[in-house]
């Protein structure tokens, strides 16, 4: 039997997909309303007995325990093969299929963990970081176990250290950087092979999913003039979608859940705040509006939440 079949033999789809939707017992099988398209009448059904699930209304998509988690969570095949992996605790054998044809979600998320670890170092380590780390520990009162918690960094100002870094130690391509939202080609002073790191002089906070890959960045300038804006984001990525996530999520999560609440800030330092005071189910919204995405995910961890915006036009019209 190979890798994929014993995955799939060891996990139970009745027990699995009752993790992200419920499902209630009608004969030999269990039924609930399609989590793939708008419908009252359920539709959605999960056999235990072939441990597979299909929807018999509206958009008639089905399969197995992998097709569930690659529907729901938007993934490609080798991503849910991982986390299941990981979950039944079996371990994948480096075959030519995984070893050579990582998806390019897969190399943004590495990449992206590099650059956290980079971003992290700078401020935590490096002369270039103090300016940074002293911002953050006396004007905004920020501990070094905050620091830790959230992973927070500094990108350098001279804006070609992270390329340079990512180029020829860790010998990624240009295009590579470039489709992680982590560089572009720019004119004047850059690296030799012609990029310039998107973040530059900024204190750096790490975007991860609900699953805790991390995405993207947020940046925030920390002295004046600065271009584009006090805050700038990663741009719209293959992973990092603004309007579909939130920044805190992953350390929230298990708050959320067992207080069945979510209190939703605009920013990063919001929820850093209410974290040092022991308020732990706190996110922020990327932006200044609450989407339908946004809404949409949170309902998986709670169904109560609680609007805490700034008393200004951007609160408003969030």
């Amino acid at each position: 039997m190979d890798e994929v079949s014993q995955i799939r033999e060891r996990i139970d789809i009745v027990s699995f997909i009752s993790e992200y939707i419920p499902l209630k017992k009608m004969g030999r099988n269990f039924k609930t309303v399609c989590p793939f398209h708008s419908e009252k009448t359920p539709s959605f059904v999960v056999s235990p007995e072939r441990q597979i699930w299909h929807c018999f209304g509206g958009c008639s998509k089905g399969g197995d325990v992998y097709e569930f988690l690659m529907e729901y969570e938007n993934l490609e095949f080798i991503e849910a093969l991982r986390i299941l992996a990981k979950r039944t605790g079996i371990q994948l054998r480096e075959s030519s299929f995984q070893a050579g044809t990582s998806s390019k979600k897969e190399i943004i998320y590495k990449l992206n963990r590099i650059a956290l670890d980079f971003y992290h170092f700078v401020l935590t380590k490096h002369e270039a970081g103090k300016k940074a780390l002293s911002y953050l520990t006396k004007n905004r009162k920020l501990d070094e176990r905050l620091i830790e918690t959230f992973l927070l960094g500094f990108s350098p100002k001279e804006g070609v250290s992270l390329s340079n870094y990512l180029i020829n130690k860790k010998k990624y391509k240009r295009e590579d950087l470039i489709e992680a939202g982590l560089a572009f080609y720019a004119g004047g002073p850059s690296t030799s092979s012609g990029l310039k790191d998107f973040f530059r002089n900024r204190v750096m906070f790490p975007l991860f999913d609900h699953r805790g890959n991390v995405v993207g960045f947020s940046g925030r300038a920390i002295e004046e003039p600065y271009s584009g804006g006090k805050y700038i984001n990663t741009r719209e990525t293959l992973v990092y979608h603004k309007g579909s996530m939130f920044f805190g999520l992953n350390t929230a999560k298990e708050e959320i859940k067992r207080l069945d609440k979510a209190i939703i800030v605009e920013g990063e330092l919001d929820v850093i705040s209410c974290y040092s005071i022991g308020i732990k189910n706190v996110v922020a919204v990327k932006g200044t509006a609450l989407t339908e995405n946004q809404v949409t995910l949170m309902a998986r961890f709670t169904s109560n939440i609680c609007l805490c915006f700034d008393k200004d036009d951007a609160g408003y019209e969030a």
